[in-house]
């Protein structure tokens, strides 16, 4: 028998079993030094047994892995692989001595294998691996890294706990049905069947088979995916954080960059996909940024009301899930300076809440702090400020009661253009397959939030590389591969950055582009200093939430009438109302239109595997 590294630093290499056991670890007493972190110094141990092996783990912190299920002892079979992090052996029974053939026989060919490996394992990245797990059932491996996940007791993988420095996503994002619709019945199933997603939302041209849109909170999205990826036996989940420099990378077919618009992997192959471009999303030659203040509440507002508030001015988004969800407060250049921590202790200010982005939740005493860093929210502790004075207007706004604002973060929002979405990032050798890397989701394409299209994006982008890979059949993968994928890329680059370029700026009355937080500066301004008509203001505000509901009326029942809409805005003070007023609603004309389908270019979706 032998042990051969099949992924790996040891890929390749073969070692065979004798009459003594056979050591796995670290350390360099063993007979075969691992390299990966995950190991320990003297991690498992193969033992002869009764004319078989047997493996016994040797009490690792990160447990050893046989076919997929985490295993303290195990009696292994011929074909068995053994994961311990990212290094995999398979056991295989050795070759006999040469002899002299009588006849010639054709040796059996299986069908080739696409090895693919995705760097992310966040929605888009699990999603893509599902999907082609679901379309190419055996003629794929898929292996997919994340380093904010940790070993399982039961063998697979699962999220790091937030002690141990993850923080998960409680946000609520909203999936539309031509992209969900195309998904494994599987995966629907799992995201939808039960009562964890609500339809706020009403239908619009991304609504196929007149189904609306559903809120989906992002972590729960999370959840279910990487349930079924532990699930799927062809999957294989590596809790690292994947190196890009490993030189493991070219001898896989592709590799699929999902790490988000931070990601390290793209930067590293940046001379490949190419340089981002931030003029095209600039003014006067400045790249126009957003900081959002994220509010974690509960609205007491029904969701009808809530969406109608919310389209009508360009300073609040309430996106939730019955009520519960993110308040997102678009911040002049001004509060955005404002929206730091402080050290009590060492007394000086930090940028945690909006750098890492750390989420900030209060405490007993009614003020926000950030265990990671032991800083504390300063506008919340400075309750008269006006800028905190705002935050309580938003909330009185969307019906959130002061005791349901439990948490606060930021999110630092700008766009850039890409080059390319797809780069052969190694080319082919007698060895290697030559490797082929894709941008998907935020790496490929982030972008601003407030038109809600960001997962989306991802979805499409995920959907249309797995069916652009799925009728691989061994040759060469080749540039005019994805040709018709690397458009649908350009497609959605085009229509949704676009989208949200309405919604980060507007014009002046020359028609000259201006960041919308600069008019919601004016806003303020004016409403501090220049004591606007508060009357005219609210009449003015009141004939656009008739004109907004009277376009949504046939896709929204449960709208409010006049007077409760006139009896609550009247709660606001005159500041807020002129800065509302000012900020304009949303521009749903100028973004309206077509929307990118993957359909379009692509070839139908092919038929599942069947095993």
């Amino acid at each position: 028998m032998r042990l051969m590294g099949i992924h790996g630093e040891l890929t390749g290499q073969g070692f065979d079993l004798g009459t003594a056991p056979l050591t796995m670890g670290r350390g360099s007493d063993n007979h075969v030094i691992l390299s990966t972190r995950l190991a320990s110094r003297h991690h498992a141990e193969l033992r002869p047994d009764g004319g078989a092996w047997t493996l016994h783990d040797g009490g690792s912190t990160n447990g050893t892995a046989v076919n997929g299920r985490r295993v303290r002892s195990h009696r292994l079979r011929p074909g068995d692989e053994i994961a311990i992090g990212h290094e995999v052996f398979r056991l295989e029974v050795a070759p006999a001595p040469a002899a002299e053939p009588r006849t010639t026989v054709m040796p059996s060919v299986g069908p080739p294998v696409l090895r693919v490996t995705v760097s992310g394992g966040g929605p888009v990245g699990l999603t893509f691996a599902l999907l082609l797990d679901d379309l190419m059932g055996p003629r794929a491996e898929i292996v997919v890294h994340d380093g904010r996940w940790t070993p399982a007791d039961d063998g697979g993988v699962a999220w790091t706990a937030k002690g141990r420095g993850t923080s998960r996503r409680q946000q609520v994002v909203t999936l539309q049905s031509r992209q969900w619709r195309k998904l494994p019945v599987a995966v629907q199933e799992r995201l939808f069947g039960g009562d964890a997603h609500t339809e706020m939302w009403p239908t619009g041209p991304d609504s196929v088979d007149d189904l609306p849109p559903r809120n989906v909170r992002i972590a729960y999205i999370e959840d279910q995916l990487l349930a079924l990826a532990n699930e799927a036996e062809r999957i294989r989940l590596v809790p690292e954080r994947f190196d890009p420099a490993d030189p493991a990378v070219a001898d896989r077919h592709v590799l699929v960059v999902c790490e988000g618009s931070r990601s390290r992997t793209r930067e590293h192959f940046v001379d490949r996909f190419g340089a981002a471009d931030t003029s095209v999303y600039a003014i006067d030659g400045r790249q126009v940024q957003d900081v959002v203040l994220g509010l974690r509440v509960k609205s007491d507002l029904p969701d009808p009301m809530a969406v109608l508030l919310t389209v009508v001015q360009n300073r609040f988004l309430l996106n939730s899930l019955s009520g519960e969800g993110f308040l997102n407060m678009r911040l002049t250049d001004a509060e955005a300076a404002e929206a730091v921590g402080i050290d009590p202790v060492r007394q000086v200010f930090a940028e945690c809440v909006q750098t890492a982005p750390c989420l900030m939740e209060r405490d007993a005493d009614g003020s926000f702090s950030c265990s990671t860093h032991d800083t504390f929210f300063l506008p919340a502790l400075l309750k008269k400020s006006p800028f905190w004075r705002r935050v309580e207007e938003g909330l009185r706004l969307f019906g959130v009661a002061e005791e349901n604002l439990t948490a606060v973060t930021c999110f630092r929002l700008d766009m850039v253009q890409r080059a390319r979405f797809t780069a052969q990032l190694f080319g082919r050798t007698a060895t290697t397959p030559g490797t082929f890397g894709f941008l998907l989701g935020d790496a490929a394409n982030a972008i601003h939030f407030w038109p809600g299209r960001g997962l989306n994006s991802g979805l499409a982008s995920a959907l249309s590389l797995a069916r652009s890979l799925a009728g691989w059949r061994g040759k060469p993968l080749r540039d005019a591969d994805f040709v018709r994928h690397e458009a649908l890329m350009a497609m959605l680059q085009y229509r949704h950055k676009s989208r949200a370029w309405r919604q980060m700026v507007t014009v002046d009355v020359d028609g000259n582009a201006m960041a919308i937080k600069d008019r919601i500066a004016q806003g303020i301004t004016a409403g501090t200093l220049d004591a606007p008509d508060r009357d005219a203001d609210l009449a003015a505000l009141m004939e656009r939430l008739r004109r907004t509901r009277s376009r949504l009326a046939g896709r929204l029942p449960g709208l409010p009438d006049d007077a409760t809409l006139r009896a609550h805005l009247e709660r606001l003070d005159t500041e807020t109302l002129h800065t509302l007023l000012v900020s304009e609603a949303w521009d749903s004309a100028s973004v309206g239109g077509e929307e990118v389908d993957v359909d379009w270019l692509l070839a139908p979706a092919p038929e599942p595997v069947a095993v």
